[in-house]
């Protein structure tokens, strides 16, 4: 797709918070719940039969290997970020490392977001969007289309920042999610504050 969302994976979370997942990893990693830094698209190893201290003892070899770095998953998520999660979160490290808990780590993060505020209509797309761009470098900061982390390694946003807000705007004016504020699974909720019923998919 020429606005660079297109995906190998769509996110285990439903509604609008697993279209802002969706957002998030397509620049990051094409949306591939398996990839690592440097190789989006990689299908040989499956991360999901890995659990949480397997997939960091992953990500030392890769460093170990001269791999360049050691991003994580379809978030992307470097070793300092994963230790802080896992502590937060209560992780044992014996979870295995499946899309749901993928979904569950970056929601977390899109919590420290705003996500809250900018569905309740107190932070508006473009500061969300800004948010966002503080936490993943592939999103563009703002309609310079250049990353937050420009400059810091090979850093570079690539999806262009109209897209972004267009996405969003599209999205809150769709359907409205609850975020985990412990990184849970969300409860849905439309606009009108009616509930969703219908469940978030499920661990593939």
């Amino acid at each position: 797709m020429s606005d660079g969302l297109a995906l190998i994976h769509a996110s285990a979370t439903g509604g609008g918070l697993g279209r802002v997942l969706d957002l998030i990893s397509a620049p990051e990693s094409h949306g591939n719940d398996n990839a690592w830094y440097g190789h989006a698209d990689q299908q040989q190893v499956d991360l999901s039969a890995l659990t949480v201290d397997e997939v960091k003892a992953f990500q030392q070899q890769l460093l170990a290997d001269g791999n360049g770095g050691s991003a994580i998953g379809r978030y992307q998520i470097v070793p300092e970020t994963f230790a802080t999660l896992t502590e937060r979160l209560q992780l044992s490290g014996n979870e295995r490392f499946t899309p749901a808990l993928q979904d569950r780590l970056a929601l977390a993060l899109v919590s420290e977001a705003g996500v809250n505020g900018w569905i309740a209509g107190r932070v508006d797309d473009h500061a969300f969007a800004f948010n966002l761009a503080k936490i993943w470098a592939g999103l563009p900061k703002d309609s310079s289309n250049v990353s937050y982390y420009a400059g810091d390694g090979r850093n570079a946003a690539h999806l262009d920042h109209g897209v972004v807000i267009g996405t969003l705007a599209g999205i809150r004016a769709g359907e409205a999610t609850d975020a985990p504020p412990s990184g849970e699974l969300p409860r849905r909720r439309r606009l009108d504050g009616t509930p969703n019923t219908q469940s978030p998919s499920g661990p593939r």
